[in-house]
């Protein structure tokens, strides 16, 4: 039996040539017309109703691409589209140092780098334990930093020997207002002879809206100016003796194994250097601590603990463990190639500092410190809401692997 092509719109000129097709046929078993013209619009209806159909699923499935592109980008499209960050306003609080700071007077061997937001209770504790620490053992430290940066000592200078540069994060608390007395208090302790806070300068960058921490953090480095730069919380939870020792130990582990002398290099008979140490970073870690930790953590936190650590081996170096312990040092030329590459803002931003360093070559150690919970963590949350900031921590290193990886982002020295 002849059949004619169908069409999705049949005219009525299709239909007659059809039907008297079908009318030329035998008879037998043959349908009538009526039912094969409904026959044919039903049909057409079916296939007209499939081709919407296809359409729309392809269309809902560019939807969700186009969805899944902009989570998983939306890191670089908010650091594109907010380079300032907001801006930012320097103090210098003068904590015993000379008043102001010059671009001619030596260095500092050490400044300390904290970012902070909404830390007016917690914050006393650790300027406490800090303060003391760098006053008590003062000598010793100063001699380590130096060995390891080849510079000897400064002689009479009054150049202080450490700062302490905080990054207020846009808090809405007293957060400044504790650093401000705390600096006080220590040029009050250095006129009256007591030496309280000899040898150290405090210093405030106020972030003037909150940026996040990776934000905060790089305003710090950007804006120090010691030969060795470390990394500090504000919480208090990594102790300062103990970790001060042993990234410092580390960094000397670290120079020593990309060609220097084991010492650090040998130190000049005046205050002039050698020559700037070469990129690298030291990465205080809690890694040793997880089996004990485990034990103390729920199933939930157990589990994202080990999934984060999965990718970071995964998409940023299988070096580094723990990227989030709030403890890190730096050479001034490491910081200088790392921070001034940084993108993300939030939290996961030393996950972008180990890739940069791998990119750049620069090189990485991590040491074990020790480390303890201190109530009132920002991260401190229900279940759902942790599993929810896990979730975009990850998307964040998906975010900066595929970045670099792609060109969008670019390191440069």
């Amino acid at each position: 039996m002849p059949t004619a092509r169908r069409n999705p719109s049949p005219t009525m000129a299709a239909l007659c040539v059809r039907l008297l097709g079908v009318l030329a046929a035998p008879t037998s078993g043959a349908a009538p017309p009526s039912s094969i013209i409904d026959s044919d619009d039903d049909d057409d209806g079916d296939e007209s109703n499939s081709v919407m159909a296809h359409a729309f699923a392809i269309l809902l499935s560019a939807a969700a691409m186009l969805a899944g592109s902009l989570y998983v980008f939306y890191p670089a499209i908010k650091a594109a589209t907010d380079a300032g960050g907001g801006g930012a306003t320097e103090e210098d609080l003068d904590g015993g140092g000379t008043s102001g700071s010059s671009a001619t007077e030596p260095a500092p061997a050490l400044s300390l780098v904290v970012p902070a937001y909404n830390e007016e209770e917690r914050l006393p504790i650790m300027l406490g334990h800090t303060i003391k620490h760098l006053h008590q053992d003062h000598d010793a430290i100063l001699d380590r930093c130096r060995s390891l940066i080849g510079v000897a000592s400064a002689g009479k200078s009054n150049a202080p020997r450490f700062e302490i540069v905080f990054v207020d994060d846009g808090s809405k608390d007293g957060t400044s207002d504790v650093v401000r007395k705390y600096a006080t208090s220590l040029s009050d302790s250095n006129r009256l002879g007591s030496g309280g806070g000899k040898d150290i300068r405090i210093r405030l960058v106020h972030m003037h809206r909150n940026s996040g921490k990776g934000a905060a953090v790089r305003a710090g480095m950007i804006r120090s100016r010691g030969d060795l730069v470390l990394m500090v919380d504000a919480d208090d939870a990594t102790d300062f003796p103990d970790g001060l020792a042993k990234v410092l130990d580390g960094m000397r582990r670290l120079l020593k194994d990309e060609g220097g002398d084991g010492g650090g290099r040998p130190a000049h008979d005046s205050s002039s250097k050698m020559g700037p140490a070469p990129p690298a970073a030291v990465f205080g870690s809690r890694a040793h601590l997880e089996d004990s930790s485990c034990a103390d953590r729920s199933p939930v936190r157990t589990f994202l603990m080990h999934a984060f650590h999965f990718f970071v081996r995964t998409l940023c170096s299988h070096r580094i463990k723990d990227t989030q312990c709030g403890f890190k040092l730096f050479t001034r030329s490491g910081a200088a190639a790392l921070f001034s590459n940084l993108h993300l803002r939030r939290w996961a931003f030393d996950t972008e500092l180990v890739v940069v360093a791998e990119l750049l070559g620069v090189p990485l150690a991590e040491v074990g410190v020790k480390w303890h919970e201190v109530e009132g963590s920002k991260l401190d949350t229900d279940k759902l809401t942790l599993a929810m900031v896990s979730l975009g921590m990850l998307r964040d290193m998906v975010c900066v692997r595929a970045c670099y990886t792609l060109g969008i982002w670019k390191v440069t020295l």
